[in-house]
């Protein structure tokens, strides 16, 4: 072979692990990656490239920490923060998201006591049919330019503000004729709009920030949930996807939390996916389906949340992997 010259390995089964990488502030930990039929490309510095009919990773853990903001809105500055193209947010399985978040507060020393119920239909929340229910006249929640409240019977408190109010898949509140103080439609929003819009602007510090009262009734807040994701194309930063499967029951997040300001754990047991492409640590993957089971725990900290991920198992088909940098948005990709 002349010098410079390609060169391949073949191998029937190769099983590696533990491996650990760490890409934009994440760190990944994969306690054992199995890969049947590959064929490894190798170069001056070593593999550039393979491909595998499957690759199999067990026990891979994701640790991370979201950057959010820990004042209200109003008084955030996020003019400065540069815009991230739009195509770095797709959320199409949000278009057919079905389910319901249950809220449990007890002992709300800001509010009351309170069974909370928001349902999700065809991916639109609608608060006209968002119950507060508690001793006492029920209360109601709503989103105005300001953020989302709850109108309860000593007045209207927010639970998040907006720094700006979003213009997309939002229909504000609307109040009744001559200046009317009564509300007579609590408003909606479609998520996929959005969330995408948000998202780019400026990340996820785009969506605001909590305030102090609400902080204080998350640590009193049970909340659990059952959400049914569409089929449709899923895009991150350096992460895209076809979520597939929903006649199936696949693609069911549960969500179940017995105090939201201690954290809220949330899991997958049946993921499916098609079309996966990926840039990590200077690698690009793609993979041609992808099934497995996740969980996941998010807590506030000082700075911002602290994400604590698990996929237990997950398994690919049709692998091809190299040194491309090619997804909008992925801290490797090429200027």
């Amino acid at each position: 072979m002349s010098r410079g010259a390609a060169a391949s390995i073949r191998l029937p089964r190769a099983e590696l692990g533990p491996l650990r990488l760490s890409a934009a502030g994440c760190l990944v930990d994969v306690k054992r990656a199995v890969l049947q039929g590959a064929e490894a490309s190798l170069g001056p510095a070593g593999v550039e490239a393979v491909r595998a009919d499957d690759l199999e990773l067990s026990q891979v853990a994701l640790t991370a920490r979201l950057p959010l903001p820990d004042a209200p809105a109003e008084v955030q500055h996020l003019a400065g923060a540069p815009p991230r193209p739009a195509d770095d947010w797709r959320l199409e399985p949000l278009d057919a998201l079905e389910g319901a978040i249950h809220a449990q507060i007890t002992d709300a020393h800001l509010l009351f006591d309170a069974t909370v119920t928001v349902p999700i239909a065809r991916g639109e929340v609608d608060f006209n049919r968002a119950t507060v229910e508690h001793i006492g006249p029920d209360s109601r929640m709503g989103i105005s330019r300001m953020g989302v409240y709850v109108d309860a019977p000593d007045g209207r408190s927010y639970l998040v503000q907006f720094a700006t109010p979003p213009v997309h898949g939002v229909r504000y509140e609307q109040r009744g004729a001559l200046l009317s103080a009564w509300t007579t439609e609590r408003g909606q929003i479609t998520l996929r709009p959005f969330l995408e819009s948000l998202l780019a602007q400026s990340g996820p510090r785009a969506a605001g920030g909590l305030t102090a009262q609400a902080r204080t009734l998350l640590d009193r807040t049970a909340l659990r949930g059952e959400l049914r994701l569409g089929d449709g194309v899923l895009r991150l930063p350096g992460l895209s996807a076809v979520l597939q499967g929903r006649q199936t029951g696949r693609n069911v997040l549960r969500i179940d939390s017995q105090a939201v300001g201690r954290g809220i754990a949330a899991a997958m047991e049946d993921v499916g996916a098609g079309d996966l492409a990926l840039d990590l640590a200077g690698w690009h993957l793609e993979a041609a389906s992808a099934s497995g089971r996740w969980r996941c725990r998010c807590a506030a900290v000082e700075d911002g949340l602290h994400v604590d991920a698990t996929l237990e198992s997950l398994v690919m088909r049709s692998i091809r992997l190299s040194k491309d940098r090619r997804l909008p948005g992925s801290p490797n990709a090429a200027a």
